[in-house]
């Protein structure tokens, strides 16, 4: 590599770990209010965050309409920790139908993600890290130095950048070390999480609805089933009468008019109600998936009980497509004989051990978070020797996979612990 396109190691690595399988997005749709007392063994805790507040309240300066507001804010409510829109958007518009009752096309959800991502902290509202950060380059004056250069990068040499592929981007850009260097110093200045110093607040008096309920019998057998309120959805009877009465009267005119108008929202009802029914049966196949990969889990409520799970294990067992799972489990709640669980909390991804065991990544970072608790304060290990003190614990690691755990745990490099 030339030394005059040199980047060190910490600012190439802002890239790393960006590009996961298996991303389990963190949205939330609006459950229908419930009284402590139908469900007294809630907890009433539940997790938010600042800064989509903050968005919200950007929104009310906008001149928008009742129906783009209500666009924009439920994209907001689908933004995961980091500011990221990560759900496609075809899986956004389904879930509006079904927990808002509002259909909306792809053209007007694209023109309100546009509204989202014009609001600070530019870079929110992002669908990848490359989008994201084009758009911290465009909201930059134009006459910056090297901003040409820089969008050229990330719009088409993200992963040589990320690669330290440095002549490769010069010789493809026609461009000097010197530009190239310049172009790299303003990339690595931007944010690539716009809100991921923003931690999670817990506010009290909010209950979490559990939409299960995993039971475990005197024979130790896992029964799983739906937490369903009163409500339930059926056809209007009075109405279905008045549908026959058309039917048999049906003449040319007006009542044949009422009659079709009549039948074609039955219909739409009866499409509707069999969706809901659909939607249900994958939910609790889902789960039912979920607590036979896990039963040391759901026995003990240990989470280093967890096997190594992600989101194609559970397709394969039901034969859902992993969008369908995702969408299932990232923002459902079950109630156990432990207490609620997020059910997006029980996908861990898993490597093997020295011993060839599968272990998942919760209980290396746990590993890796006792091992920075132990380290001299005044002399902290840098990733490098937390990779050979993992080994000796029978964790074999790249040094790039540490840094991403670290940086998960929100454990700041070694130069930053010294004398904390």
């Amino acid at each position: 590599m030339e030394t005059d396109t040199h980047i060190d190691e910490e600012r190439g690595g802002f890239l790393d770990g960006y590009q996961q399988e298996d991303f389990i997005p963190d949205y939330r749709t609006r459950a229908e209010e419930k009284s402590t007392t139908e469900f007294p063994f809630l907890g009433n805790l539940v997790e938010q965050n600042d800064f989509r507040e903050a968005l919200r309240q950007q929104l009310t300066m906008l001149s928008l309409s009742e129906r783009a507001l209500l666009l924009a804010h439920y994209l907001i409510d689908n933004l995961d920790d980091d500011g990221y829109l990560r759900i496609p958007p075809e899986d956004i518009l389904d879930n509006l139908a079904f927990s808002q009752q509002l259909y909306a096309t792809e053209d007007e959800l694209l023109e309100q993600l546009e509204t989202l991502q014009s609001l600070e902290p530019i870079g929110v509202g992002a669908r990848d890290l490359r989008e994201c950060l084009l758009l911290q380059i465009e909201n930059k004056p134009s006459q910056t130095p090297y901003i040409q250069s820089a969008w050229k990068i990330v719009n088409a040499h993200l992963e040589n950048l990320g690669a330290h592929h440095y002549d490769r981007i010069k010789n493809t850009l026609s461009i000097s070390s010197e530009e190239l260097q310049h172009a790299i110093e303003l990339i690595t200045k931007l944010n690539p999480k716009p809100v991921g110093d923003n931690s999670p607040q817990l506010y009290k008096n909010q209950n979490i609805i559990p939409e299960f309920l995993v039971e475990q019998n005197e024979a130790g057998l896992f029964t799983v089933s739906l937490m369903k309120g009163s409500t339930e959805l059926r056809l209007s009877s009075a109405m279905m009468d008045k549908l026959e009465q058309l039917r048999k009267a049906r003449r040319q005119g007006a009542e044949k008019d009422s009659h079709g108008y009549l039948k074609s929202k039955m219909d739409a009802a009866v499409w509707f109600i069999e969706m809901i029914k659909m939607r249900e049966n994958s939910m609790l196949l889902s789960m039912q998936g979920i607590v036979q990969l896990q039963p040391e889990y759901f026995q003990s409520g240990d989470a280093k009980q967890l096997r190594p799970m992600g989101l194609k294990d559970i397709a394969a067992i039901t034969g859902f497509d992993v969008s369908t799972i995702s969408r299932v489990t990232s923002t459902k709640y079950a109630q156990t004989d432990f207490g609620v669980v997020h059910l997006k909390s029980l996908f861990n991804q898993g490597i093997a051990n020295a011993d060839g065991d599968m272990v998942t990544n919760k209980e290396i970072m746990d590993v890796l978070s006792s091992i920075v608790a132990e380290e001299d304060k005044s002399n902290p290990i840098s990733d490098q020797e937390i990779v050979a003190k993992l080994a000796t614990k029978g964790y074999v690691l790249a040094r790039r996979t540490v840094a991403k755990y670290r940086e998960i745990l929100h454990l700041p490099a070694a130069k930053m612990r010294k004398g904390h």
